[in-house]
């Protein structure tokens, strides 16, 4: 909408609708409004570029586009060559998803009080996704999940924010946090303890930081076990003697499969199990919940 005093006023009588409504979404006032409340009123109507303005589901969806590719010009930080103007954040569930899609697509800049980019004092921690076999497509969510809340683990063990990986969603196709877990379940708990997975690409993370990576495996592949349905036990002081002394902004801890972090204090270890059994709920990629 252009600022006209008409369109101002149709914002206005949305205002008074939904007050008035409180059961009736912006949509449904809009639509009230147009053809109830200005019934005989002159507005003047134009169809947009349906290739320049796309509505989440085909932008996000229909075009692939469930993670950032460094082939698409839609997919940089600076987005310049992308042919798309604007693209509608809907086809998703919960204000939580919507900003968590955007940080993961380069689309959002809020830094907010606790500099959620800019910080050159918090540091982090990342690993990674191995691609699953065929064999390993039938368990490859739990293991994937399991993975996560050892590296949630971690990094509360060493006070480090978890870069997330990319996810598998089939033995070809990454994906999202969101396609596995509703993100507002796992945001009330774990909001200030994760950053998406392009997070060290945004253009307001500090070159320190970008600059900063060590990789450092928490077991490496030869002495871990060679049967993945057994579990490689790390105990919580061995993972803080590890890494005291690590003055790296980033830590890649490489792959996580089978390993599981246990605690000494087992009030500690049971508080944060507890946390993860609440903030661990499946959802698939639009946020509807299984």
């Amino acid at each position: 909408m252009k600022p006209t005093p008409l369109s101002i006023r149709i914002y206005r009588m949305m205002q008074n609708v939904s007050s008035t409504s409180p059961g009736i979404n912006d949509q449904m006032a809009l639509n009230n409004v147009i053809f109830v409340g200005l019934r005989g009123q002159k507005i003047s109507v134009a169809l947009l570029d349906r290739h320049v303005y796309l509505c989440g589901m085909t932008y996000f969806e229909t075009m692939h586009r469930l993670l950032p590719r460094a082939d698409d010009p839609c997919g940089s930080v600076d987005k310049m060559n992308c042919s798309v103007l604007v693209v509608h954040n809907n086809w998703i569930y919960t204000l939580e998803a919507k900003i968590y899609r955007f940080r993961e697509h380069l689309m959002w800049l809020y830094d907010g009080e606790d500099q959620y980019y800019s910080s050159e004092t918090r540091n982090y921690l990342t690993y990674s996704n191995p691609v699953p076999t065929k064999s390993q497509l039938a368990h490859m969510y739990r293991r994937q999940l399991s993975d996560l809340k050892t590296a949630l683990s971690v990094g509360y063990l060493l006070n480090r924010t978890v870069i997330l990986p990319r996810f598998n969603c089939g033995n070809v196709v990454q994906c999202p946090l969101n396609s596995l877990i509703r993100i507002r379940t796992f945001d009330a708990l774990f909001s200030k303890r994760y950053r998406e997975s392009s997070f060290l690409h945004h253009p307001r993370v500090p070159d320190a930081v970008k600059q900063s990576v060590s990789d450092h495996e928490l077991i490496s592949h030869t002495t871990r076990s060679l049967h993945t349905y057994n579990v490689n036990i790390v105990k919580n002081d061995d993972i803080i003697k590890l890494f005291r002394n690590s003055k790296h902004k980033v830590i890649n801890l490489g792959i996580l499969e089978g390993i599981e972090v246990t605690f000494k204090n087992s009030s500690a270890g049971t508080t944060l199990n507890e946390r993860m059994r609440k903030a661990f709920k499946r959802a698939n990629y639009r946020q509807r919940t299984r």
